[in-house]
Formats: structure tokens, C-alpha cells, sequence
């Protein structure tokens, strides 16, 4: 397997190329859709669901439509099952949507490792209401003990008004959490952050979103690196924006379809010392090799400019983002620059059961199915002060099983080799892109 590792990682990188070039056609039909009728939401709104369908009064009915239309509903996160039956009428067609809804409503205990490592132990509480006023409206209120602790309160409105595709964002929170950093001894800080956020949706696939917080940042021992402030304390204003381009069919497991994302952020101006900037991209791509087998690839970036950069803005490696062979090697700088790609088998296709008995109506229909993937990963972290091309790259390929469960959970177990030939045993939570 050594003698073919170079092989196997070029040959992923040519498949995760080729899902950005070839796409799925399918025949049109003769049909125009008459009218939409949706089924089973006594909860939601019907312009929730409405929204995310391409399939409208007036538009050609096509299998590729229906297919899309019936993942980008279940991709709400909002159902246990998704189903859309055509009804003919002569040159016209009635498409029905029936949905089961999801229990919306969760109070639940807070149980975790921060990062992903398990010496890192956290626990508390929380609530959360993922559905509020039926207009798919997220409350989130938790708390947290142990390796960090923290308060957060949040609210997302997806659609302020009827008339317009505006959403709103709104975050307040308190932490108290242990550096990432491995180039200095561990010491605590705390965040204090207050933000708001407001976009636009164009379309189906495209968002405009642009945010302002304000921060503070604190340390007990106040040393060089630990904060921009000689005093220990930073205090400041951050405004940024993004655009996201969205047409991936499933987003808790895409097979099918494109993610782009640009962003910058500002951080500090003129009322406190600090004075930097983050820019970035983040490309995901992902094709259909035949009707089941998907091929994947992933390109991102995250840069900084300006001036100091604090340890708590510093770019990781090992905890958000990874890399496998590598997975539990923490890695720090000023900028880093990823890539993955991935084979998608299904070996048990996404179905729903039904359970024989009715106990509780939100959780009888479960959806679950079994993947094998074949990855390879790769990456570079960097300062500002080195050169990219002379930096080493840190890479690792391998395969695992990928374990989709009820309301949107995947687990993965995978083994990985990196590109020093050793290897690791990878358990992980959601999907790796």
C-alpha cells in the first residue's frame, strides 16, 4: 500500500477536479406544472417549504427537478421524510408534497469533547427550538462546565418578511476557554462577544451576508501574543461580509452539487489597538460518478493581513479543521490553505423506516443508510514572514465507514495514513465537507 500512496492521493485529486466539470442530465417531460400543494406540515409554513423548490405554477416538470426539489426540502432539517407524487391533468401536473415533520422543541443535556479530543471534556445544558413560529426560526440558548465553559444565546430569522428574502442574525456570549496555541505554555481567556447579522437571499442558491460585533478579549497574565493590548485586554469592533453560492442536494452529506464562499473580516477601527483583517475562500464540489457512486473536492483558504495578529486569531490545523493522518496534531500560523477529496460508495442507500408502533409521531420515521469513503487530504499553515512554496505539506489518505442516522447525524470511523507512514484510527462526528 506504501508503494501506491503518491498514486492513490493523485488519482482522488483528479476525481474531486472532475465533480466540477461534469453534471447530470435527464430528459425533460411534456408537463407544466398546474400547482403546488404540500402535506403533513401542521407546523411549518408553506413558504418555507415553497421557497427551496424549483418546481413552480407555469415550470416544465422533469425527474431532475422533482429529485432536487425533494433533497433541497429535506435539507431544511426540518423532516423525518420527504416525498413529492405528481398528479396528471392532461399537459398540466399537480405536484403534492408530503413531508413528516421533525420534533422542533428540544431541551437536552450537553455532553462533548472540545475539538475532538477526548482529554477535552465539557458538560451542561440547553434548549432549542429549531422551528419557531413554524417560519424555520432558530432559538438556541446552552451552557457549559468543564475543559471550557461558556453562555450563548442566539436567534436566526430566515425570512424577516413575506415580501422580501432579508435574514437576520442575532448572537450574545460569554466564554471562558483555554488557548489553542502549542507554541506557548496553556493559559485561560475569556470572550465577550455581542453581533448582529443581516443578509439577502437571491434566488434559490445565492446569499449576500454582512455582520457587525463588538468583542472583547481578556487574559489574567497579561504576556506579548496573548493580545494586541500591552494591558491584557481587547476591545473592539468587527465588521465583515460574505457570499455563499449553495446547490448541494443533502447538506448534512452532499453527493450532488457546488458550495463557494469569499468572506473578509476587519477587525478593530481605531477605537482600540487592534487593526487586522481575515480573508478567504472555501470551494466544495461534488458529482455523481453513476446514479449512487459520488466523487468530491474541497479548497479553502484563510489569510491575514494588517497588524498584529493575536494568538486567539491565529489560523489551526487539529481542531475545526483537519487533517486525516494528522488528525489529532495541532498545528498553528498566521494563514493555512487545505484541500480534500473523497469517494462516496453508498452501501446501504439513505432509506426511512417506520417504526410498527406510534409512541411519539416525530420520531417514527427514521432515516438512516451506510457509506464507504475513500479520502485524501492535504495542507499547509503558514506565517506571514514565510515563504508558501517552501513550506512542508502535511497530508494523509485513507477509507472508512460513514454511519448516516436519524435527524441529520453522521458518524464516521475511518483509518488514515499520512505522508510519513504512520497511521491513525479517526472517529469523528458530521460529514468531512
Amino acid at each position: 500500500m506504501k508503494r501506491y500512496r503518491k498514486q492513490i492521493v493523485v488519482l482522488l485529486a483528479i476525481l474531486s477536479v472532475s465533480s466540477l466539470v461534469f453534471a447530470d442530465e435527464r430528459p425533460d417531460t411534456l408537463l407544466t406544472v398546474r400547482d403546488v400543494v404540500i402535506e403533513g406540515n401542521l407546523t411549518t409554513k408553506d413558504f418555507v417549504i415553497l421557497r427551496e423548490m424549483k418546481l413552480k405554477p407555469g415550470e416544465k416538470l422533469t425527474a431532475e427537478n422533482i429529485e432536487h426539489d425533494q433533497k433541497r426540502i429535506y435539507s431544511l432539517q426540518l423532516f423525518n421524510k420527504v416525498e413529492l407524487d405528481v398528479k396528471p391533468m392532461g399537459a398540466e401536473a399537480v405536484v403534492i408534497v408530503r413531508v413528516d415533520e421533525r420534533w422542533y422543541l428540544f431541551p437536552f443535556p450537553i455532553l462533548g469533547f472540545r475539538y475532538r479530543n477526548l482529554d477535552n471534556l465539557y458538560y451542561g445544558a440547553g434548549v432549542v427550538h429549531s422551528n419557531f413560529r413554524g417560519r424555520n426560526e432558530k432559538l438556541f440558548f446552552s451552557f457549559a462546565l468543564g475543559f471550557d465553559r461558556w453562555v450563548s444565546l442566539n436567534y436566526q430569522n430566515p425570512r424577516l418578511t413575506d415580501g422580501e428574502d432579508l435574514f437576520l442574525g442575532i448572537q450574545a456570549s460569554y466564554s471562558r476557554i483555554r488557548s489553542l496555541s502549542v507554541e506557548t505554555d496553556y493559559y485561560y481567556q475569556t470572550n465577550g462577544k455581542l453581533g448582529i447579522s443581516l443578509g439577502t437571499r437571491f434566488g434559490l442558491y445565492q446569499y449576500l451576508l454582512g455582520w457587525v460585533n463588538y468583542d472583547i478579549w481578556q487574559v489574567t497574565e497579561p504576556r506579548e501574543g496573548r493580545t494586541v493590548s500591552s494591558d491584557g485586554r481587547d476591545a473592539y469592533l468587527t465588521a465583515g461580509a460574505s457570499y455563499a453560492y449553495d446547490t448541494r442536494d443533502l447538506r448534512e452529506y452532499p453527493t450532488d452539487g457546488t458550495y463557494f464562499t469569499v468572506f473578509a473580516n476587519k477587525y478593530g477601527f481605531g477605537e482600540s489597538e487592534v487593526n487586522l483583517v481575515r480573508y478567504g475562500f472555501d470551494l466544495r464540489a461534488h458529482t455523481l460518478l453513476t446514479e449512487d457512486f459520488s466523487v468530491g473536492g474541497r479548497i479553502f483558504t484563510n489569510q491575514a493581513g494588517g497588524g498584529i495578529i493575536p494568538i486567539y486569531r491565529k489560523a489551526y490545523f487539529g481542531y475545526d479543521d483537519r487533517i486525516r493522518g494528522y488528525f489529532n496534531t495541532v498545528l498553528e500560523g498566521e494563514n493555512i490553505f487545505g484541500s480534500s477529496a473523497e469517494l462516496r460508495i453508498p452501501l446501504l442507500s439513505p432509506r426511512n423506516y417506520t417504526l410498527p408502533f406510534e409512541f411519539i409521531p416525530q420520531f417514527s420515521v427514521l432515516r438512516y443508510g451506510l457509506y464507504l469513503g475513500v479520502f485524501a487530504d492535504a495542507g499547509k499553515i503558514w506565517y506571514r514572514d514565510q515563504n508558501f512554496s517552501r513550506q512542508r505539506w502535511y497530508a494523509g489518505y485513507g477509507a472508512g465507514l460513514h454511519f448516516l442516522l436519524p435527524y441529520s447525524l453522521i458518524i464516521r470511523t475511518e483509518y488514515a495514513l499520512n505522508n510519513e507512514g504512520r497511521g491513525e484510527f479517526v472517529l469523528d462526528v458530521g460529514t468531512s465537507f
